[in-house]
């Protein structure tokens, strides 16, 4: 417990284990009657009331923000996700989390949307990985990639260039190279 009293002119403050009695003696541990014929008092802080926050902070908006959007940018297309790439989540920041088929990840200035479900590792990054993910572009000849599977296979009508070529896929789930089968030259 703290206490207070005024001493020449001056407030004070102690926890009163040692005292000065009014008689000039020095008494040590003292009970309740000794500290109050002291004339000292219990210290009772003033209520302190909080000064209101008048504005949010930055980091409380963008927070609030990609909140607000994160619903609404699933549902873009990836051409217009492409415009709003900063309001995806950064991939280094799902690291040692699942992360789903669909979703799209910010990457070295690249978005990158997953094709296989996993749980993300330091090691598998979007660039490199590419039975993992695949960058997102609207270039309307992207360059050809082998596809690993289902989840990453050319449809029909789908544009590449390889080998300096453009192609379009003429059958759905195509992942022969062009030139192999179900690609006509354009």
């Amino acid at each position: 417990m703290i206490y207070i009293k005024t001493i020449n002119g001056r407030q004070i403050f102690s926890d009163c284990r040692t005292i000065q009695m009014s008689n000039g003696t020095w008494v040590s541990n003292p009970t309740a009657e000794q500290i109050a014929e002291a004339g000292w008092t219990e210290y009772i802080p003033p209520e302190v009331i909080p000064t209101p926050q008048t504005e949010p902070d930055y980091e409380q908006v963008m927070q609030a923000v990609k909140t607000m959007l994160s619903t609404s940018v699933e549902n873009l297309s990836d051409e217009d996700a492409l415009a709003v790439a900063a309001l995806y989540p950064t991939w280094i920041s799902k690291i040692g989390e699942q992360v789903n088929v669909g979703e799209r990840y910010w990457y070295d200035g690249k978005l990158y949307k997953v094709i296989q479900a996993h749980t993300a590792q330091e090691d598998w990054t979007p660039d490199v990985s590419v039975s993992l993910f695949t960058k997102i572009s609207v270039e309307e000849w992207p360059e050809w990639h082998q596809p690993t599977g289902a989840q990453d296979a050319y449809m029909q009508g789908d544009k590449v260039s390889h080998n300096g070529i453009h192609w379009v896929s003429t059958v759905d789930n195509n992942v022969w190279e062009p030139g192999v089968y179900g690609w006509s030259q354009q």
